[in-house]
Order: structure tokens, then C-alpha cells, then sequence
């Protein structure tokens, strides 16, 4: 047995001495026989295999300094890490380049010397960037799973410019939140044998049980850019799921300390707003300013749980939300930017569901205030008085995650004549967001819960139209088996509303829920309804490890569920069930590096039994030996009935139709790429939607990056929902007439960024969004029955009005131009709903961390649009005329600076 491991051993260092890279691959070798009586059953995977092993060393004298040298005696005395396994281009193959870890700690931080030697030096890659932006780099991560929960990796990157990445990975999954910045620190030097990296990473800056002796998870991972080789020392397949779960053990760390710290990040900003004035107008006179000042505070309540407190926060920093166009019912999604609220946000995902939504606290008001009587000044977003989380993991093995949040009572000011006075605009407003979840089975199985809570201090009663309270919890579990190859997940949750009848009115009538459809027999319109409550259940098997994976999940959600107080969702009453394999090619082939393919189906009901959606497709991914790709996908959707489409009217057509995407990357290798893809949908109608967008990346140099995306859309929506109004007589329809239109839209999109670093601690940032959107209706018409698409054209031009004239039975008799003739029914009118809108948004921002943790930034912010009624879409002539409308410019300067007791 000996002989046969130092063979094995022997025959790895030769491999790895001549950097072979191709031919059969070679598993890692099975740990020593120390390794294995180190561990204990407890501590080895889930998915049955024994983790490979790694020790750090306690110092005994004065800590590494940190230049990055690695001449410090201390890293001699270290034993090293060395064995690294190729994940790509050479699945399970030794690493083509050798690589040295070693890992120290004193009382107050763990030290990592890693070495990347390379036998050519001169092509090492990298780039200089902000931080979280390595670029097209070499890179070297250490993850510590200091809980040894198997579920949680503390992430720390460097590339060869210093320039450092951070993360945290949460549910087992590779894919961390780099929004967290742990104040660490990390040099990188460049010498004949390659590479290296000196790091810090103070124990205050990581979570983990109080025990005398304890033992991590850890991996080191290594990527060479001009290769494309990622490899790592905990190695896994790529067909295997996970990535905590996968981790190796550090042994050797004992009495480390408990630290409690006091972290503070104390702000004060100032800031100038120049906008367009109005004559007369007290309130907008072209420019204003003013100054304010909060904080940011993190205090370590114990060593494995920690509190974030903002006061009084300020975002101006964060990139604008772009722009767009949204005509249909539902509620436009944006993407959460303030780092506050990114932190850590993760720890809220629930059972497939939004249950917390961070937009939705400091929103612009609800209200607003009486403009007929005078000029009104209103703000634009509900100021944040204080928020906290608490997160961490308890001594018993539950993970926890609760925030607080207070937002402020608004008023809009109005000027009449000199004379002031408020109207109240949004409500003193709390919200409660709880998540806890506990592992079991060292990670591989999981219970939890969440619940949100969202209450409204309703003292105007021109406010009574927002819920004064709002409710949602519930309980979810994932059980991996058989070694991890198999998941069984679910969740069951429910929700409770209470307030006026006016709040109640436009919950039951809302978008989400539509309770008024007169052939909706299941679901009911109460207008003296206080309150509403419904529930959700999910439930999903999959297979997830192996070449083939497959999953089934069925989803229900009740026509009462409400999660838009704290969450996000569009719609409810659904019962959906979705099938899906997924087949997988990890290793070179004659014409493919890696591939996968795979199949998607599913159907949706309502809880009335109609079904409102059948679809399936395929989709696929393949990177060529040349490093260029390409990925496409093709979908088709029956013909099903829809219960929105007229807007809280009788069921209607679902066209049946088809979509499809293809999308080409070149060798991101490279230091410029191309990324392009088309999209067409068409329906059974004659609707459609073509398009296509190409991204242009360049690195002219290592200090420098141009992102250039420009996208380009033009659809026809055959039936657009415009307005509904009352006929007794159209009894087809349930008394009601339903106006459609046709509508063709263009949109052309120029997103740009602009990256300029001259140092990890000094950047410039440019973002810049050229938008213009257009949209021409006709074919206006109406809907002659329920589950059809049979209408009558009004032959209507904008601006027009026309009687409608029926028969005691409801069918049309003619149209007369004279709505007040005699025998007119009710009339259409049809205002002009043409449109051309354009817009640029940018921004400029310059981040200078002048001290670890202390950052100032110094801003400018532009945002101009314009709006008419004129569809006709004309870049050329459009693109000189961006700021024809009202115009807004923000400078701003912000300072802060880190404090650590």
C-alpha cells in the first residue's frame, strides 16, 4: 500500500514538473492515512468523500509583514498546500503550473503566502480596476468556510496588480455576494519564477463558533488567464453540485480570539442639484443645495454574529437605474444597487419566492400632494431614519438574518401665493424581515423560516388607500441523499393584508390578482373587504450531480397571496408544474472544449382550472477549441387563455408562439471581445418582436476598459389592452366594452462604461445611457367574445371619438361619427396615445480609498428626457436632440472614514 501511494505521488510530480495537459485524466490521490484519522465522520462530506487535508501554524513571534516578499522566515516553517487539480481546460488532470499555500495565524489575523510559480513569467496576465474588478487577470482565491457548515465560503481573490475581489457564498453555491467588503489586506509581487500574494484577513472580519479547537473548511484556487486553466485543491467534477460542501479541512488552529469589534463608518457629504426652473416657481429656481451627514456601524456581537446599523444613509454614489419604457400592467422590476441593502441579501432567498424585495424601502412617496392650488415641492425618494441587520450563525448550528428598517413621514410642501402649507405624502412606514434556517446532516439538509412584516402609521386619510398591515412567513426544507445526488425541496407560506376598505379595493383589483373578472366564478370582488390573506407551496425533486441532471417542481400560489409590501411578485392564483434534463460534455472534444444541452416543459392553471400557459424548448452552450462560443435556445408556447390580458375582463386568447435566441462570444483570452445575439418571437396573430444586441469590450491597456452595448428592438403587438368602459347592452362580454389596439415599437439603447484605474485604491468610473423609444398605435378594435380573438376595427384615428350602436342583443348595428346622435350607445374615444421618448442618464464617479476602509468619492450625475407624442423613430436626428427636455445635473462629494475599536 505504501509503495503504491509514493508511486502514484512520484508520478504526479513528474507529471506536474513537465506540464502535461492532456490525455486521460488523473483523480486526486486519496488522502494519507493521518489525514483520514484526523477527521471524523462528522466532519466528512455529505457527499461521501473524505476532504483533502491542510494545517496552519500558530505564530510564535513577530507576524509576516505583509509586502507581498514572502521572505518572512515564518512562511518556511509553514507547511504548504501544493497539490492543484485542473477543473478546466483539463478536467482532473494536475495543474499545468505549480502552486505553494501556506497559511499562519496569530491572536489577531489569519496570513496566507501563496506562491504561482510560472515557467513563463512574461505572459502572466493582469489588469488594474476597482475593487471586485480583476479584469482579464490571473487570479488566486482562498475561501475559508470558517463555520464548517459545509454551506459557507468567506471568498478573498488577488490578481498580479494587487487589485482585490471578496465575497461571500451562501446555500453551498460558488456564486458569492460581492458586495461585502471586509477590510483586509494583500500584496502582490511579479519575479523570475512567477507570482505571489501576501494577505491579512483579521479574524474580526469573519464569523465562527467560539470553540478552543476548531477546524475549517478551506480551498485555494488558481486561474491562469492566458490558459484559460482554473484549478483548485479541493477538487470537485464539474457535473458535481456544490461548493462549501466540497471544501477541504484546516487543521491546527486553537484559542483563537473572540473578537467583539466596533466598527464605524461615519459620512458626510455634500451636494449641489442644477435643474431646469419655472418662472415663479420658489421651489425650483434652477439650482440647490445642502449637506448631510450619517453612518454606517458594524459591532460583533459574538464571533459568529454581527450587527449592521445605517443611520441616516446616504447613496449618492450608486449607479443610475436605466431607462425604459413599460406599457404593460405589471410592476417594472429594477435591480437593487444601494451596498447597504446588496450586502448580505442573499440571506432572504426563500422557497423560490421574493419575499423581500429592498426596493421597496426609501421608494419615492405614494401619495401626493394638492398641485391645483400653487407650486409643490415633493421628495423625490422616502428618507431612510435607520436600518439594522443581524446575521450570523448560532453555537446550535441556525443561521439567522433579521433586519429593521424606519422610514420617515413625508410631506410634499405647497406654495399658493406666498402662503405655505404640507400635505402628507407617505406614511411613518416599519418594516421586519426575519430568515433563519438550520443545517442538518453537515450541511446536506436544511430547515428554515421567514417572515416579513410591513406596518404603516395611517394618520392622513388621503393615505388609506396603502395597507396599514402587512404579513408573510413561512417554513421551506432542501434534503440532499445518496451521497448528494439527489434534492428534495419545498416550501409552504402564507400572507395576511389589513386596512382600509379603499387599501383592500386596490388589492382585489390589482394586476396581481384581477378579483373583479366577471367569469372568474372561484374568486370574488368584496369593495367592503378590511382584509385578505393567501398562501404558496412549492415542492421539487432533482437529480444533481453526473453528466445528466433533471428536476421536476410544482408551484402554487393562491388568488389571496400578497408579498408586494416587503417582496416583489407579479402574479398569483397559478398552479404550475415544470420539467427539465440538462446534459453536460466537460472534457475537449475534436470540435468542443465543454458543451451542455438541455430541454425544458411546463403548463400553468389558474385555481379556476383554465389553463393560461403550456410551453417547452431546448436550450444550449458550447465553447469551441478556440475559445469563441455560442449558446442558443428555441421555445415554443400553445394555445392557451389568458386571464390578464384584458385587465380584469373575461378570459381571452393566449396566441400560440414560438421564440428563439442565438448569441456568439469570441476568445475572452483576448484584451478586446464581441459578444452578439439576436432574439424574434412571433405569434399565430401576426404579433412580433425582433431584435438584437452586441456588446464591445476593450482593454487598450492594463490601467483602462471600454464596455460599448448597444441594443436594438422593434415588435408589433397585435392586441394592446387600452381602456374598458360600461355597456349594458354588449352582454356577450358581461356588459363591458373592451378597446384593443395595435402598437409598433422601436427602441435603440447605447449603454456605455468607461473604467479608468491608476492604482487598487484610486479609479474613475464613467456610465453613460443614450436611450430613445418610440411607439405608433392603430387597428384600434374591440372584443366581441371571451376566449376568442374576434374583434371589430373601428377604422379610428387618434384624437377621434366614435358611438358604438347595438341591437337589443348586443351586436353591433354600426358606428355613428355623432356620439350625441340619436340611438348612440356608449362611445369610444381615442385619445392620441403616440409616443417618443428620449433620455440620457450618466454618471461620473471617482473612488479614492485613501486609507484602508476610508473612502471618499466626488460625483456627478446627469439625467435629461424628453417626451412627445410624435412616434416616428430617427436615431440620427434623435441622438442630437437627447436633452431637448428638462435637464438635471448632481455634483456631489462624500467622505468617509473607517474607524475600528
Amino acid at each position: 500500500m505504501i509503495h503504491t501511494v509514493l508511486a502514484a505521488l512520484i508520478l504526479v510530480q513528474a507529471q506536474q514538473a513537465s506540464g502535461v495537459e492532456r490525455g486521460a485524466p488523473i483523480q486526486p490521490p486519496t488522502p494519507t492515512a493521518e489525514a483520514l484519522a484526523a477527521d471524523t465522520g462528522t466532519l466528512r462530506h455529505a457527499n461521501g468523500r473524505t476532504p483533502p487535508v491542510a494545517h496552519g501554524l500558530r505564530l510564535s513571534g513577530a507576524a509576516p509583514h505583509v509586502d507581498g516578499r514572502l521572505d518572512d522566515p515564518i512562511w518556511e516553517s509553514a507547511a504548504p498546500i501544493t497539490d492543484l487539480w485542473q477543473n478546466e481546460p483539463n478536467e482532473g488532470r494536475p495543474a499545468s503550473e505549480r502552486t505553494e499555500v501556506r497559511i499562519v495565524y496569530d491572536d489577531d489575523a489569519i496570513y496566507v503566502g501563496a506562491r504561482m510559480f510560472d515557467r513563463e513569467p512574461q505572459l502572466i496576465r493582469s489588469q488594474l480596476g476597482r475593487r471586485d474588478n480583476t479584469g482579464n487577470s490571473d487570479l488566486f482565491t482562498i475561501a475559508f468556510d470558517s463555520y464548517l457548515d459545509h454551506r459557507t465560503g468567506f471568498q478573498f481573490t488577488v490578481n498580479p496588480s494587487g487589485v482585490r475581489a471578496d465575497a461571500v457564498a451562501n446555500g453551498d453555491n460558488s456564486y458569492g455576494d460581492d458586495s461585502w467588503d471586509p477590510v483586509w489586506e494583500v500584496k502582490t509581487q511579479r519575479d523570475s519564477l512567477g507570482w505571489t500574494a501576501e494577505m491579512r484577513i483579521p479574524f474580526s472580519q469573519l464569523r465562527f463558533p467560539p470553540s478552543a479547537v476548531q477546524t475549517w473548511g478551506v480551498n485555494v484556487s488558481r486561474f491562469i488567464q492566458r490558459k484559460a486553466e482554473s484549478s483548485e485543491f479541493a477538487w470537485k467534477a464539474q457535473t458535481d453540485q456544490g461548493y462549501a460542501s466540497w471544501f477541504g479541512h484546516l487543521y491546527g488552529l486553537a484559542n483563537l480570539p473572540q473578537p467583539r469589534r466596533l466598527e464605524m463608518l461615519p459620512y458626510t457629504t455634500a451636494r449641489n442639484e442644477m435643474g431646469p426652473s419655472t418662472p415663479g416657481d420658489p421651489f425650483h429656481d434652477g439650482s440647490r443645495a445642502f449637506a448631510a451627514a450619517g453612518m454606517d456601524l458594524k459591532y460583533g456581537v459574538t464571533s459568529n454574529l454581527t450587527v449592521d446599523a445605517t443611520i441616516n444613509p446616504d447613496f449618492g454614489q450608486v449607479e443610475q437605474d436605466p431607462a425604459y419604457v413599460n406599457l404593460s400592467a405589471f410592476e417594472q422590476y429594477l435591480q437593487e444597487r444601494r451596498p447597504f441593502f446588496v450586502e448580505g441579501a442573499n440571506i432572504f432567498n426563500f422557497g423560490g419566492q421574493q419575499f423581500f424585495y429592498s426596493r421597496r424601502i426609501g421608494t419615492p412617496p405614494h401619495g401626493s400632494a394638492d398641485s391645483h392650488t400653487g407650486f409643490v415641492d415633493s421628495p423625490d425618494n422616502t428618507t431612510i431614519l435607520g436600518a439594522a441587520k443581524l446575521s450570523g450563525r448560532t453555537a446550535r448550528g441556525w443561521s439567522v438574518g433579521f433586519l429593521e428598517a424606519l422610514t420617515a413621514r413625508e410631506y410634499g410642501t405647497i406654495d399658493s401665493s406666498g402662503t405655505r402649507f404640507q400635505d402628507e405624502v407617505e406614511p411613518l412606514t416599519n418594516y421586519a424581515i426575519g430568515r433563519v434556517k438550520r443545517d442538518l446532516r453537515g450541511g446536506a439538509s436544511t430547515i428554515g423560516g421567514m417572515f416579513t412584516a410591513v406596518n404603516r402609521d395611517l394618520r392622513d386619510a388621503d393615505l388609506r388607500f396603502l395597507r396599514s398591515a402587512a404579513y408573510a412567513g413561512g417554513v421551506d426544507f432542501t434534503h440532499r441523499f445518496a451521497r448528494g445526488r439527489y434534492s428534495l425541496n419545498g416550501s409552504l407560506a402564507g400572507s395576511y393584508i389589513r386596512g382600509d376598505t379603499l387599501a383592500l379595493q386596490g388589492a382585489q383589483l390589482s394586476s396581481a390578482r384581477y378579483f373583479q373578472r366577471p367569469d372568474a366564478g372561484y374568486v370574488e370582488y368584496d369593495p367592503t373587504r378590511t382584509s385578505l390573506s393567501g398562501w404558496s407551496g412549492t415542492l421539487g425533486f432533482s437529480r444533481l450531480q453526473g453528466s445528466l441532471t433533471y428536476g421536476v417542481n410544482a408551484r402554487m400560489v393562491s388568488p389571496g397571496m400578497e408579498l408586494n409590501d416587503a417582496g416583489f411578485t407579479t402574479r398569483v392564483d397559478q398552479r404550475s408544474v415544470n420539467a427539465s434534463a440538462y446534459r453536460r460534455w466537460t472534457r475537449p472534444g475534436t470540435v468542443f472544449r465543454n458543451a451542455n444541452i438541455g430541454m425544458n416543459a411546463g403548463a400553468g392553471w389558474n385555481f379556476g382550472g383554465v389553463r393560461t400557459n403550456t410551453s417547452g424548448g431546448i436550450f444550449g452552450y458550447g465553447q469551441f477549441r478556440n475559445y469563441w462560443s455560442v449558446n442558443g435556445n428555441i421555445f415554443v408556447n400553445a394555445h392557451a387563455l389568458s386571464d390578464v390580458l384584458t385587465r380584469g375582463g373575461p378570459l381571452a386568447v393566449s396566441p400560440a408562439g414560438i421564440n428563439a435566441f442565438v448569441g456568439v462570444g469570441t476568445d475572452f483570452r483576448k484584451p478586446w471581445q464581441v459578444f452578439v445575439g439576436s432574439y424574434y418571437f412571433t405569434n399565430e396573430i401576426g404579433s412580433y418582436d425582433a431584435g438584437g444586441y452586441a456588446e464591445l469590450v476593450l482593454r487598450p491597456s492594463t490601467s483602462m476598459s471600454i464596455d460599448v452595448g448597444p441594443s436594438y428592438d422593434d415588435s408589433k403587438t397585435v392586441q394592446l389592452f387600452l381602456t374598458r368602459q360600461d355597456d349594458p347592452l354588449n352582454t356577450a362580454m358581461f356588459g363591458g366594452q373592451y378597446v384593443f389596439a395595435g402598437i409598433r415599437q422601436k427602441s435603440l439603447d447605447f449603454t456605455t462604461r468607461l473604467n479608468v484605474t491608476f492604482s487598487p485604491a484610486l479609479s474613475l468610473q464613467f456610465f453613460v445611457q443614450p436611450f430613445i423609444a418610440t411607439g405608433a398605435y392603430g387597428d384600434f378594435k374591440e372584443l366581441t367574445a371571451p376566449r376568442t380573438t374576434d374583434f371589430i376595427r373601428y377604422g379610428l384615428t387618434p384624437g377621434s371619438t366614435l358611438a358604438v350602436n347595438r341591437d337589443p342583443a348586443g351586436a353591433v348595428v354600426s358606428y355613428d361619427a355623432d356620439p350625441d346622435g340619436p340611438g348612440a350607445r356608449p362611445s369610444v374615444h381615442i385619445d392620441n396615445p403616440d409616443f417618443s421618448y428620449r433620455s440620457l442618464r450618466g454618471n461620473a464617479v471617482l473612488r479614492w480609498e485613501y486609507r484602508p476602509g476610508s473612502t471618499a468619492f466626488f460625483v456627478w450625475t446627469q439625467s435629461c428626457g424628453f417626451f412627445s407624442t410624435n412616434p416616428r423613430f430617427s436615431p440620427g436626428a434623435d441622438v442630437g436632440r437627447l436633452c431637448q427636455g428638462k435637464s438635471n445635473n448632481v455634483v456631489a462629494i462624500k467622505l468617509n472614514y473607517w474607524l475600528s475599536l
